[in-house]
């Protein structure tokens, strides 16, 4: 499993942010994104997105973890870590620290004039305009041709085609879900949302051939039928 393959998983926040699902308001309010990791239906992790509203600044805090052995042998290890400011929709700062199987990674921001400044294990960059993140869980973000990768910090050309609608199999059964497919430099990722586009689930082909999924831990989802 190639490194660049299990950083699909960070990208949300890695998971925009006048969603339907975190409405602009006056009020506070938090929201959770609990995921199961499997490759090839074998566990290897979570995935976890916690987000505070209030009024319209958005504070988001993503947590990965995964680990994967072959013959009881660690052949695999991924940790990370993203703390995101948002306000009016874009973002206003970032944090992130990564090992992705020794390889460290880190990103620091500061923003002035409509400007994010970012500081990189690569140097440091000046983006312009509204910036947005691989916030999967934000529908605004299937509006966007440029994502930040909030473990790199590079700035990534995506294309995002509607897929229709289908069944996708989960732990209770299958689900009727909106498929949309994300391609990014070498990288194809199908995110399926329910009828009301609210996240439930990601998949992706690894380089070695593999299937990556996010499931929904202790959904409470009406399913249509028992899986096959």
């Amino acid at each position: 499993m190639k490194t660049s393959t299990a950083t699909i998983i960070l990208f949300a926040a890695l998971l925009s942010i006048t969603s339907p699902m975190v409405p602009a308001s006056s009020d506070s309010a938090q929201q959770s994104w609990n995921f199961r990791v499997l490759l090839d239906d074998k566990p290897i992790g979570y995935h976890r997105v916690d987000i505070s509203t209030e009024a319209n600044a958005i504070t988001v805090h993503t947590r990965a973890n995964f680990a994967v052995s072959f013959l009881f042998i660690p052949v695999y290890s991924y940790d990370h870590e993203t703390r995101e400011s948002w306000k009016n929709g874009c973002v206003i700062g970032i944090t992130s620290t990564t090992d992705d199987n020794g390889d460290n990674y880190f990103i620091n921001s500061s923003q002035q004039d409509n400007r994010l400044s970012l500081v990189t294990q690569d140097g440091a960059r000046t983006l312009d305009g509204c910036v947005r993140t691989f916030a999967y869980w934000d529908i605004e973000l299937l509006k966007n041709n440029y994502l930040l990768n909030t473990q790199t910090g590079e700035y990534q050309s995506v294309s995002i085609t509607d897929m229709g609608t289908g069944l996708l199999a989960i732990d209770q059964g299958k689900i009727e879900a909106r498929r949309f497919r994300l391609v990014c430099e070498d990288l194809t990722i199908d995110l399926w949302y329910t009828k009301d586009m609210h996240w439930l689930a990601l998949e992706s082909v690894t380089d070695s051939g593999s299937l990556l999924r996010y499931l929904p831990e202790n959904a409470d989802i009406h399913t249509s039928e028992k899986p096959s």
